[in-house]
């Protein structure tokens, strides 16, 4: 069984010869190496054409990384594919131990290591200084144990195997990426459309430098990882911190979840991101089939919340649903808070937090939050949770449609967003029922009403 390592370069001779060098000397598997070079002139091309084990293709202009990539594996005679950056270092049982991760299982679609630069679910902080300090980490930590393979939502491009019938199936990389970034997020989530699982191999750690080809070609990466980012929105419909920054189960194969952008919904059901009180007077949020009780009415004062927002009378709904875990903010943090709501730090500085990612945002008003809704948050608990990209322009380009919301489109028809979809307004009576004005409604952009998945109606 052969790997076909594919190697996408442009500029930085000095690092990919220094890549080649660690494979020549560490790779314990059969392997091809396969380079696409993507217009370098600081004399790569020439160097590459001096290598006798290297099977070089020069594009003579900048391809981008997905399609460079997409070449590589088109030429690529072996029965796995290896996405590997030219700023890696691989070093003893690199290759042997990922093709142990990927193998151990059919449903095992893609595996990567740990390492120093990459994804939060992949990262090993190490302090090395030197190849031979890296090298003597690697043989101590490159030691096979299965253990510490974990599942997770989203791999780095920057090492990635696979099997070539994967590939083939997922029909490779997204070329609409262009020069790179966010194409490995997108490819890694059609694996899991696709049911197959992700896996990191806790027990392998490649070094990686990072970013080096944009740094060295003095292109904005902040730029035109926005830009991509934003072609993801579009292409899925959800943030993908969602899949970078945290692990949800269900995204998993498998799992099923309602109200979810992963899964379209089986029927018509309860909405979620409401507030009812029962005939006692207890007030209970109600999420993905669960009602929250409010424990307190202190924790009613400290989550900002006001009569105007619950719905009277609800026992015959409340009665049938179970009861879930309750909103107590004393609790550790932001397991006693709503899945999602507006916070405020000690300076002032507004957020989103959603689904345990906070993210910076400065346009509550255009969504009809009030100020005085923010939860104040201590610096604290705030860095607890990880932060996703800011939401400091267009919401609507920039974040996934908000959940929770009430939504008027350009004819008058109202729309509750709920798991990205719009669920419409159906019932006469909805809006006394579920405790919503319609003054309180968001303008929402005929664009975006396109766009977006519709639910089943609310009535």
């Amino acid at each position: 069984m052969m790997t076909s390592i594919v190697i996408v370069t442009f500029n930085n001779l000095i690092l990919t010869k220094r890549c080649l060098e660690s494979i020549r000397l560490f790779t314990d598997a059969p392997y091809e190496l396969i380079i696409i070079d993507n217009g370098s002139e600081d004399g790569t091309v020439a160097w590459l054409k001096d290598q006798p084990d290297v099977h070089l293709i020069a594009n003579g202009t900048n391809r981008g990384f997905a399609g460079a990539c997409n070449q590589g594996a088109a030429a690529a005679k072996g029965d796995n594919i290896l996405l590997l950056n030219n700023d890696t270092i691989v070093s003893y049982r690199w290759l042997s131990q990922l093709l142990s991760a990927l193998y151990t299982d059919e449903r095992t679609g893609m595996v990567g290591p740990m390492s120093n630069f990459v994804l939060p679910m992949q990262h090993k902080s190490v302090y090395i200084t030197n190849e031979d300090e890296y090298h003597s980490f690697a043989d101590s930590f490159n030691r096979h144990d299965p253990a510490l393979w974990t599942n997770v939502t989203s791999l780095s491009g920057f090492c990635l195997l696979l099997r070539r019938k994967t590939w083939n199936r997922l029909s490779g990389l997204d070329e609409l990426y262009g020069i790179g970034s966010y194409e490995d997020i997108d490819f890694c989530y059609r694996a899991l459309r696709a049911g197959l699982t992700l896996r990191v191999a806790g027990d392998t750690f490649v070094y990686h430098d990072g970013n080096s080809s944009f740094q060295t070609n003095g292109m904005n990466i902040y730029g035109i990882a926005g830009a991509n980012r934003k072609l993801f929105l579009r292409n899925w419909g959800f943030n993908p911190e969602r899949l970078i920054l945290t692990v949800d189960p269900a995204i998993f194969p498998g799992i099923y979840a309602e109200a979810h952008p992963h899964h379209k919904p089986k029927g018509p059901s309860l909405p979620s991101g409401w507030y009812a009180a029962d005939k006692n007077g207890g007030v209970y949020r109600i999420e993905r089939g669960y009602k929250r009780p409010v424990v307190s009415f202190e924790a009613f004062c400290r989550l900002n919340l006001s009569m105007d927002r619950v719905a009277a009378n609800a026992d015959y709904l409340l009665n049938k649903l179970p009861t879930g875990t309750p909103l107590q903010p004393e609790s550790p943090f932001p397991d006693g808070y709503p899945d999602v709501f507006l916070a405020r730090d000690p300076v002032g500085a507004t957020f989103i937090v959603a689904y345990g990612i906070r993210y910076p945002f400065n346009n509550y008003a255009t969504l009809g939050f009030r100020e005085n809704e923010a939860v104040s948050v201590s610096d604290t608990d705030n860095n607890t949770l990880p932060s996703g990209w800011p939401v400091l322009q267009n919401i609507w380009e920039e974040y996934e449609l908000f959940d929770y919301l009430l939504y008027q489109g350009p004819d008058g028809t109202f729309y509750y967003g709920e798991g990205q979809r719009l669920r419409r307004i159906a019932g006469k009576d909805t809006f006394s029922r579920y405790g919503w004005r319609k003054e309180n409604a968001v303008a929402i952009p005929e664009d975006v009403l396109e766009r977006t998945p519709r639910g089943f109606d609310i009535v």
